[in-house]
């Protein structure tokens, strides 16, 4: 499993608020929607963030309203091409 800490402004602060909570190796951890994922890799827009957003969506799946509603909040419906 890969951990991957982020310095936290308005959207990931939002994401943790809004993380579920699940049992992993027997600690309870909160863990960000993909949804919030897919909205944080896409503000970043590296090759590589583009390409686990591509991989995200075709392993996983995601609430296309909930990823919609949270890419308007945050000014990034224009920079996704996945909808």
């Amino acid at each position: 499993m890969q951990v991957q800490f982020i310095p936290a402004d308005e959207l990931e602060e939002e994401a943790v608020r809004n993380a579920k909570l699940i049992e992993y190796e027997g600690i309870d951890t909160k863990v960000i929607t993909p949804e919030y994922l897919i909205a944080i890799l896409l503000r970043a827009g590296r090759r590589k963030d583009i390409e686990k957003i591509e991989r995200l969506l075709e392993l996983i799946d995601i609430d296309r309203e909930k990823l919609e509603e949270i890419l308007n909040k945050f000014g990034l419906k224009k920079r996704f091409k996945f909808l």
